[in-house]
């Protein structure tokens, strides 16, 4: 009876298993990003960590906190909002993508554009480079990282002197703030 009325009370999730994740276009000009060296590069992380979000996406203010861990043969992703999981992002070799998402999460929202921002934020800059390609310039300077597309920057993320991270996706119009919480 619990199970019952804790299934009727989450509602329904959206759950999506891709072998190979999607390939995206990022920004004005067109730039193919092919996901599967970008899942490669995270499968190789290790450990824990935990990250406070603070967003916005068009009218919308958003809270979360983003768990991510890494064990051999396994990169995992999940977002949570207080009292309920919004998401599970899951990579497994050789760059299998399971996504699943609560009901409350748009339809439009792509799993390979969260995979996108967490190889940007997470991985170190040479890694990234290669993870994305030809197709991207990845440049740092200084505590500024910035991806560029066709010569159009498309992600921008900038370390702030409080240990926070301020995270600009330029191509879908949203940004958030994070916090390494652990």
């Amino acid at each position: 009876m619990a199970f019952l009325a804790f299934a009727l009370l989450t509602g329904c999730a959206t759950t999506l298993v891709r072998e190979e994740p999607k390939t995206i276009t990022v920004g004005e000009a067109g730039a193919k990003c092919a996901m599967a060296p970008l899942a490669e590069a995270l499968l190789a992380r290790r450990g824990t960590s935990v990250q406070a979000i603070n967003g916005s996406w068009k009218e919308h203010a958003f809270t979360a906190e983003c768990v991510t861990k890494g064990v051999d043969g396994k990169f995992t992703a999940i977002f949570l909002a207080p009292q309920m999981r919004l998401a599970t992002l899951t990579i497994t070799p050789p760059h299998t993508l399971s996504f699943e998402r609560a009901r409350q999460i748009p339809a439009a929202f792509e799993p390979e554009y969260a995979l996108f921002d967490l190889a940007v934020i997470n991985l170190p800059t040479m890694e990234l480079r290669r993870a994305l390609g030809e197709n991207f310039i990845v440049v740092e300077a200084g505590d500024v990282r910035t991806v560029v597309a066709g010569g159009v920057p498309v992600a921008r993320m900038t370390r702030l002197a409080n240990g926070m991270c301020h995270y600009e996706n330029l191509a879908l119009d949203y940004v958030y703030d994070l916090k390494e919480v652990k």
